[in-house]
């Protein structure tokens, strides 16, 4: 008679043991979901370059006389060196996404950050350190995470990713 207590006590006990932290499996559950988010709208928020497009459209003009010159002459967008310059910034950016969506988190946050090193003034330089942040989240490296999430917050206030960025911080807390 007095066995019965203790099995029915063990058994409670193994139970409560058995059962994982829900709350830690959620945490974790939600951050994942979180950082699966942040990818696909940075994806979403970056331009592409025209080499992935299925499609390409041309745009051309003409220039009006010039003072040097009598004659007209046709050009077509994308002859300038700074859209060149654009165009590779993209792939360099797409190159490091990549890395991301293929689960090689340390490559591609090193990629994002060689990409701010180099391209400091770009357009896309804000889009690169946002990845960055969310690479290093993925890695489970809070402080670098929460670093870049709070520099990306700096350069661009007024970003479209700029929400998701402040959530990202108070997740990682």
């Amino acid at each position: 008679m007095k066995l019965s207590p203790i099995l029915s006590l063990a058994a409670a006990l193994w139970i409560v043991t058995a059962i994982p932290d829900a709350s830690a499996q959620s945490s974790t559950t939600q951050i994942k979901d979180m950082l699966g988010s942040l990818w696909g709208r940075l994806r979403a928020a970056t331009p592409r370059s025209s080499a992935t497009a299925p499609t390409t459209t041309v745009t051309a003009g003409l220039r009006g006389s010039e003072a040097t010159e009598s004659e007209l002459k046709p050009y077509w967008r994308g002859d300038k060196e700074s859209d060149a310059g654009s165009i590779a910034e993209r792939k360099a950016l797409e190159a490091a996404q990549a890395l991301a969506d293929s689960g090689k988190f340390a490559e591609a946050a090193k990629a994002f950050d060689a990409f701010v090193a180099q391209n400091p003034r770009s357009p896309l330089a804000a889009n690169a350190v946002f990845g960055s942040a969310v690479a290093y989240a993925s890695m489970g490296d809070k402080a670098k995470a929460t670093a870049n999430f709070q520099d990306f917050l700096k350069r661009e206030p007024q970003h479209p990713l700029a929400k998701d960025a402040e959530q990202a911080i108070a997740a990682l807390k």
